[in-house]
């Protein structure tokens, strides 16, 4: 039952415990000189520009529709700090409409100006309306876009506007952090007591204010139905509870090395409608479940609906590529291996279709809900117990573990059981092996959709990469001759295969090469278990370089180093750094010395661990009068570091790469 009414006058407050204190430092559409002043904080030194204050209010009110919407305004000031900073004054607002029904969204008020210091006279341009423009995206998505005039180095930019929304589930959210620094981001929202939401807080910035009152509004509604041509009109009176969150000094928001997503680590809050409690009904639940979600996914016609429909005229096409196997492993791998080879993923996100099973099987290819639901609808024909699982991939985002979010998802893959044993299939990857994901689905909480819908951590802590190089240097007359054996990990192989199956061996080989530069010869080049696609790869080569007749030889015996440069180059960093999987990487180092030259200076050996326990380095190197011999390892034992322990990270990574720079000197005797 829907609860209608519409406002005449909404009555401002029997009480309130709000204090005047902690405004923000910032009266809109006043500036004055002094404020052309203000300077961008020195750990953000290089920022093009200059967030000075954001302020966002969201408060729930009865709409002229006959039922409840919530108002959002909006107030910014941006300084522009130099000629790439102009970008800040350009914006892009989104307006939305339901899919089905009569919710929307309308986009009031819009007031923008730019200010400048002309002859020490304060200049205001304004913009004007003809200069907002409406772009339709989607069915449900227009986007106002407009880009502030007189924009320029050391202008102001204010805007402010006022959005009304129908779509009561979820409050916009608010960005307290941008890619620019803020000094002053602020959101209140306003709530009536027969709404509840559950708020969803990202980020890593403390909040300087977070506080909360209630305070009792009257309302005079008139009831929408008409009774012989007059009005019902009557007043509430409604407990409203006011939120007020403010972060201050926010730094900008930048991307490093080592990052899921960036938006996994904006501080922001968002909102779900979880219950309604409306007076004199009895509490509503509006927030799914994820055993509803299930049953609405197996209903829905581009999921559930399609495996169905799917499964009456698949047999033929199945016994085809399955034959008459009794192994139902064996059946599964044939499945799996026939849908990986034969066809193509389109676009490697969404969980529904995007076209009928039938199609899809014509035109071998698809999306990977597309591809990934084909092959569960196959397994499943072939009496293998399977079930979808959604999950979100790296680049994508972290989903959050109990709420039903879906538009946190964005991948779909399948789960079958076979005897006391389970797989995770994904057949949207070339060369992907049976019972692989690929890495990048590995990111937290997914979901499998059974009856009852099972969590699912899909940790990057639970995959390592183990890799190991060999060089053998064998010293001949004016010349070292090395053969050199690399084994790299799983997840190294799969990428050693796609890029040798699109690129072709030479191409593959061509890049070893230019890894050498001109200073070393390479040949003799080798991949072993290139089709195998259970087993690692193995890549062999011979390498010689000259040996100049000089009194002092440098060598750096570490030919292949785990990194050049340190990947951690940033100063600070305010998020995690996350590894897409635990790491042990090892080179070794035979070598002979050449003739007539003996060790001068050797490096040290060396061991540091990370944190006492969270992994280590070691540099293992010994010589005697005919050889050199080296072990140089690098172990992470887990991938995510909190921002607390980046310094230390950082100092890991710079060690190492100095360590494996260190050159040993011969000389003749």
């Amino acid at each position: 039952m829907h609860v209608k009414f519409i406002v005449l006058v909404v009555f401002l407050v029997i009480g309130s415990n709000l204090q005047a204190q902690d405004k923000s430092p910032v009266k809109f559409g006043k500036v004055n000189k002094d404020d052309f002043q203000v300077a961008v904080p020195a750990a953000d030194s290089g920022a093009h520009a200059l967030i000075i204050a954001d302020i966002g209010l969201s408060r729930i009110l009865p709409n002229t529709e006959g039922s409840f919407g919530y108002e959002f305004q909006r107030k910014m000031r941006i300084k522009i700090i130099d000629i790439a900073g102009v970008g800040a004054g350009t914006f892009v607002i989104p307006i939305y409409t339901a899919k089905n029904g009569t919710d929307k969204e309308e986009l009031q008020s819009i007031k923008a100006s730019t200010y400048n210091l002309e002859g020490g006279k304060i200049a205001e341009t304004k913009l004007e309306s003809n200069q907002v423009f409406t772009e339709k995206t989607s069915k449900i998505l227009q986007e106002k876009k407009f880009s502030l005039p007189a924009l320029k180095p050391g202008a102001i930019i204010e805007i402010s506007y006022t959005i009304i929304s129908d779509f009561l589930f979820d409050f916009r959210p608010w960005e307290f952090q941008h890619e620019y620094p803020c000094l002053w981001s602020e959101l209140q929202i306003e709530v009536p007591q027969f709404y509840d939401y559950a708020f969803l807080f990202q980020g890593y910035q403390p909040f300087y204010l977070d506080t909360k009152d209630d305070v009792i509004r009257s309302f005079l509604m008139r009831d929408s139905r008409e009774l012989g041509g007059l009005t019902d009109a009557y007043s509430i009176s409604a407990m409203v509870h006011i939120k007020r969150w403010v972060i201050r000094d926010l730094p900008a928001l930048r991307e490093e090395n080592f990052t899921t997503t960036i938006e996994n680590h904006r501080s922001k809050i968002s909102f779900q409608l979880s219950s309604v409690n409306f007076p004199g009904q009895d509490p509503k639940p509006v927030m799914d479940t994820w055993a509803k979600v299930t049953k609405d996914m197996e209903a829905h016609e581009s999921f559930g609906k399609q495996i169905d429909r799917f499964a009456p005229w698949v047999n033929d096409y199945l016994n085809n590529v399955v034959g008459k196997t009794a192994d139902p492993l064996e059946n599964a791998k044939k499945v799996y291996a026939h849908i990986r080879d034969n066809f193509t993923c389109t676009r490697r996100s969404g969980v529904y279709t995007s076209a009928d099973m039938k199609q899809v099987l014509k035109a071998k290819n698809g999306n990977v809900a597309d591809i990934n639901l084909l092959l569960l609808s196959m397994l499943k024909q072939a009496g293998i117990e399977v079930y979808p699982v959604l999950l979100s991939t790296r680049s994508h985002g972290f989903t959050h573990a109990e709420y039903p979010l879906l538009d946190q998802y964005n991948y779909v893959v399948c789960k079958a059981i076979i005897g006391d044993k389970s797989y995770l299939l994904d057949a949207t990857i070339p060369n992907l092996a049976f019972g692989r994901l690929d890495e990048t689905c590995y990111n937290g909480y997914a979901r499998i959709l059974t009856a009852d819908p099972k969590q699912l951590n899909l940790s990057p802590d639970s995959i390592q990469e183990r890799s190991t190089t060999m060089a053998i240097i064998l010293a001949e007359k004016n010349e070292y001759k090395a053969t050199v054996t690399s084994n790299p990990g799983y997840y190294e192989s799969l990428d050693h295969r796609n890029y040798i199956s699109q690129k072709g061996k030479d191409a593959f080989y061509n890049k070893i090469k230019a890894y050498y530069g001109t200073d070393f010869e390479v040949d003799n080049f080798s991949i072993d278990s290139l089709t195998r696609l259970e087993e690692l790869v193995s890549v062999k080569y011979d390498l010689s370089f000259k040996l100049n007749d000089e009194d002092i030889l440098y060598f750096n015996p570490v030919l292949v180093p785990f990194y050049k440069d340190n990947p951690f180059s940033a100063a600070v960093r305010n998020y995690p750094v996350e590894m897409p999987c635990k790491m042990d990487e090892t080179f070794i180092l035979q070598m002979d010395l050449p003739k007539g030259y003996v060790v001068d200076e050797l490096p040290k050996s060396a061991k540091v661990k990370l944190n006492d326990d969270e992994g280590f380095f070691e540099y293992l190197i010994a010589a005697d009068k005919e050889m050199i011999q080296l072990r140089t390892r690098m172990v992470l034992l887990k991938t995510s570091f909190p921002p607390d322990d980046y310094d230390r990270l950082r100092e890991f990574f710079s060690y190492i790469v100095k360590k494996q720079a260190e050159q040993i000197v011969l000389k003749k005797k």
